[in-house]
């Protein structure tokens, strides 16, 4: 089943995702997004839709030394604002680590600012000024940060942002793809809001080079992996399938395959080996099977085995908390994040010295999840 001929299933998930506070009347529309990055010859084109009272603008700025960008996100709807650098050189990362002393994980913000922003404060991972203050922490995106939401620029340059300065910390930022990232860099806009379609028409650039290979975040998304493994867990966005773990392909084949095809639609992918990853039901962008308890704790313990892993920490599948299945060997952290804002209940997974918790927005860990999670890995 191709990607586009999944779209119209989206209709046996709508009564999770409207208890998400999901929008399915659209009537979002242009307003305040940016900056984007475009690279046109020698220029660098910094484009920006600004507003000012109610009449919207388009800021343009351009350069021919990224060095001299300094970049600026706004968000009206939270009065924030930060700034950063481009990276001087992006960099595809490792697929495997060492467990750091401190690891958090969130998966599935969809643009949702407000959310992202409580998660990382209330962990301390940063400050009011969006620095990051975790120090040798880890902090693992599990995916899905674009679509449905209204900040999925400013989201993603927040992570952009923190990638450098933890780096210069001994920490680390794990940015891991999900299906929606795959479906917007492949030309999918099933999910994506009327905002960003109008502001792209303001920017004069459409919307799919927003994210293409001579953007700066689309060069920097086609650099992240699908999946890492940190000490004995394995993180990735929908699953390993029994499926992906039988094909003989190692965890780094499946990252080569994801950049070498990222951007392609799913009925153009030539190879079996790419067909199998982004396949829309089994690959690891949108397996769920395991996420719904369908399949044996057997079955899992091979997945583990395959990956080298543990325990499996995966989004993409809305769950009322995290939830730990099969003895603590799949943890799934997608909740509904929205709905969660709104009741003051955010929560996400902690992971200190090998034990699992459930964080939530006061930085208050709960241990209930450690005996669900089983015990220190070594």
């Amino acid at each position: 089943m191709s990607v586009r001929a999944f779209a119209p299933f989206i209709w046996l998930f709508m009564p999770a995702m409207l208890l998400a506070g999901n929008p399915y009347v659209d009537i979002s529309k242009a307003d305040v997004d940016g900056p984007h990055v475009f690279y046109r010859g020698k220029n660098i084109l910094v484009k920006s839709v600004l507003k000012r009272d109610t009449t919207l603008s388009l800021k343009t700025q351009t350069y021919t030394d990224k060095n001299a960008i300094t970049l600026v996100c706004n968000i009206p709807a939270t009065r924030d604002v930060f700034s950063f650098p481009l990276q001087k050189k992006l960099r595809v990362d490792p697929e495997t680590y060492p467990m750091p002393k401190k690891l958090l994980a969130i998966s599935d913000i969809e643009g949702n600012f407000g959310a992202f922003k409580t998660m990382l404060q209330g962990a301390y991972v940063i400050d009011e000024d969006f620095n990051w203050i975790y120090g040798d922490g880890h902090l693992v995106l599990v995916g899905d940060f674009f679509d449905r939401g209204l900040n999925v620029t400013e989201c993603l340059w927040l992570i952009y942002k923190l990638e450098e300065e933890a780096e210069a910390v001994g920490g680390k930022v794990h940015f891991i793809l999900g299906n929606h990232e795959i479906l917007n860099l492949a030309g999918y806009y099933n999910y994506t809001r009327k905002k960003y379609l109008e502001n792209a028409q303001i920017m004069g650039e459409d919307y799919g080079k927003w994210y293409d290979d001579k953007s700066e975040l689309g060069r920097w998304l086609r650099t992240k992996n699908a999946v890492e493994k940190i000490g004995d867990y394995v993180f990735c966005h929908g699953a390993i399938s029994p499926e992906l773990a039988a094909s003989g392909l190692s965890l780094s084949d499946i990252n080569r395959i994801t950049r070498q095809n990222i951007g392609t639609p799913e009925e153009d992918l030539v190879s079996p080996e790419a067909q199998l990853v982004f396949h829309s039901r089994i690959g690891i962008f949108w397996y769920r099977e395991a996420a719904k308890n369908k399949i044996t704790e057997q079955q899992i313990d091979d997945i583990l085995t395959y990956a080298g892993a543990k325990r499996m920490v995966v989004g993409h599948t809305l769950m009322p908390d995290i939830t730990a299945l099969y003895n603590g060997k799949l943890i799934c952290i997608d909740l509904f994040h929205d709905e969660n804002v709104r009741q003051g209940a955010m929560r996400t997974l902690y992971i200190e010295d090998g034990l699992c918790y459930s964080l939530d927005a006061r930085g208050i860990k709960s241990s209930v999840y450690t005996v669900m999670c089983a015990t220190k890995t070594e």
